[in-house]
């Protein structure tokens, strides 16, 4: 009888070991299983990739009359999304935290006049370029600003965090207001508070073709290239947004939005 009852015993302990190790191992595939999806496969799951954006910098981005968030930018990031066979989601920012809100996860992807640097790089991965520029000055007709060199000693207005601030702080002697909200920038060249702004060309033009008080002086500061940033690592997404940009490009839908938007 005392035999049986180890025997018994015995059974029930081998088979309570043996059940959980086959969970554990269910369990360890389960999280494998878990771990192995990408970016790019929790945003096709979920059916929406999000972006972060700072609608202050037309005609790359904006806020039009009804207060929708439009422009090139905003044109180019829903046809991505299309390829991608996802919806998108804009979440507006301060251009200088969308970095930050890519590395942590908070948004998908950033696209907002974003330049290629080597300073964002180490950071963030950025994407085959869509459009190149660079950055320019721009004063008002009655400033008596004809070069960079008559801006020594000078307010110059620029984007915080952007290369226009980066462009702007190379001008000798130039003393660089850095802004959250680029628009205000203009506002303050008009009302003599600045002397000058540092923005994209093709924004610059932008504002030229809109106020004949604005111009558009010497020769361009810089030349870079735009593009869209993704978490470092997410090398799946960002193939798939770069085949995306290759297919629109050859397909034209680049140079439409260009057209569209008046970008050179």
């Amino acid at each position: 009888m005392i035999k049986n009852n180890k025997k018994k015993l015995i059974l029930m302990l081998v088979t309570v070991l043996v059940a959980a190790i086959f969970t554990g191992c269910a369990a360890k595939k389960t999280t494998t299983t878990e771990t192995k999806k990408t970016a790019l496969d929790k945003i096709k799951a979920a059916g929406v990739i999000t972006m972060g954006n700072s609608p202050d910098y037309p005609p790359f981005e904006t806020i039009d009359d009804k207060g929708n968030i439009v422009g090139f930018d905003i044109d180019l990031a829903n046809e991505i999304a299309k390829e991608l066979g996802v919806k998108l989601e804009i979440k507006q920012m301060s251009f200088d935290t969308i970095i930050t809100a890519v590395q942590s996860g908070q948004v998908d992807i950033g696209m907002s006049g974003f330049s290629v640097t080597d300073d964002r790089k180490a950071k963030v991965d950025m994407s085959t370029p869509y459009l190149i520029g660079g950055q320019v000055i721009v004063t008002t007709t009655d400033s008596g600003i004809k070069s960079a060199a008559d801006l020594n000693g000078q307010k110059v207005a620029v984007g915080i965090g952007s290369t226009c601030e980066k462009a702007a702080q190379t001008i000798k002697g130039a003393k660089v207001v850095s802004l959250d909200d680029f628009n205000v920038g203009f506002v303050m060249l008009k009302s003599k508070s600045v002397k000058a702004v540092v923005a994209d060309i093709t924004v610059a033009k932008n504002y030229v073709a809109k106020d004949s008080t604005y111009v558009i002086v010497d020769k361009p500061l810089t030349y870079e290239e735009t593009a869209a940033i993704t978490k470092k690592g997410n090398t799946e997404l960002m193939k798939a947004i770069n085949d995306a940009i290759s297919k629109l490009e050859k397909e034209g839908k680049i140079k439409e939005f260009k057209t569209k938007w008046k970008i050179q």
